[in-house]
C-alpha cells in the first residue's frame, strides 16, 4: 500500500538536503536546497525579459532535471498561495510561474524566497528503493531550513530534526540504514 512522505527533507550523504515536494505512487519530485548556481538571479532576468527592483540575489541549483527550468520557492500568507504550483506548507510554496517570479523580481513578494533552477525527478518505485536502501534519511519539512538558514548550514539543521548529527552515519557501513 502506498504512502506519501511528502512535503519532507531528504538527507543524503556527504551534504545534500532535499525538499521532497511532491510524492505519488508513479514518480517523485524535489528540490536541492544547499546548491547554489554560478549564476544570479540579475543575470538571468534580461533573458526572460523582466528588469529587476530588487537587490541582486543568489540562485539555487534544486538539481539535474530540466536545469533550465525556474521554480520560486515562496513564503506566503497563511493558505493563500499566490500561483498555481505546490504547497509545501500552509505558508510556502513552490510556483514555476514566470509572471510570480516577476513580481519577485520587481519587489512585489512580502515574504523570503528563493529562485531554484531544475529539480530531482524519481520515477516508479525509484524513491522508495532508495529509502529501503539507505541513500536518504528523512525528516519533517521545516520551513526555516528552506528559506531561513544559510545553505551551509542546512545539512547539518536537518539532520539535528533527527537528533543525530551527520558524522554519526558516515563511517558506518550501510549509512542511513545503520
Amino acid at each position: 500500500m502506498f504512502h506519501s512522505i511528502s512535503p519532507c527533507l531528504l538527507m543524503a550523504l556527504p551534504d545534500t538536503v532535499m525538499l521532497l515536494a511532491m510524492h505519488q505512487e508513479d514518480n517523485a519530485m524535489g528540490f536541492i536546497l544547499n546548491r547554489q548556481t554560478k549564476l544570479t538571479f540579475h543575470e538571468l532576468m534580461p533573458d526572460l525579459a523582466i528588469e529587476p527592483k530588487i537587490q541582486d540575489r543568489r540562485v539555487l541549483w534544486g538539481g539535474p532535471v530540466s536545469k533550465n527550468s525556474g521554480f520560486l520557492l515562496y513564503e506566503h500568507a497563511p493558505n493563500k498561495p499566490l500561483d498555481q504550483g505546490l504547497s509545501i506548507s500552509d505558508k510556502i510554496s513552490i510556483s514555476p510561474s514566470k509572471k510570480l517570479l516577476e513580481r519577485a523580481a520587481l519587489g512585489e513578494l512580502k515574504g523570503r524566497f528563493d529562485l531554484i533552477l531544475g529539480y530531482i525527478g524519481f520515477g516508479p518505485g525509484q524513491l522508495e528503493r532508495d529509502l529501503n536502501q539507505g541513500t536518504y534519511l528523512h525528516t519533517a519539512f521545516y520551513e526555516e531550513i528552506a528559506l531561513k538558514i544559510p545553505l551551509s548550514e542546512r545539512f547539518e539543521h536537518a539532520f539535528g530534526q533527527l537528533g543525530v548529527t551527520p558524522i554519526a552515519f558516515m563511517n558506518v557501513q550501510g549509512g542511513a540504514q545503520a
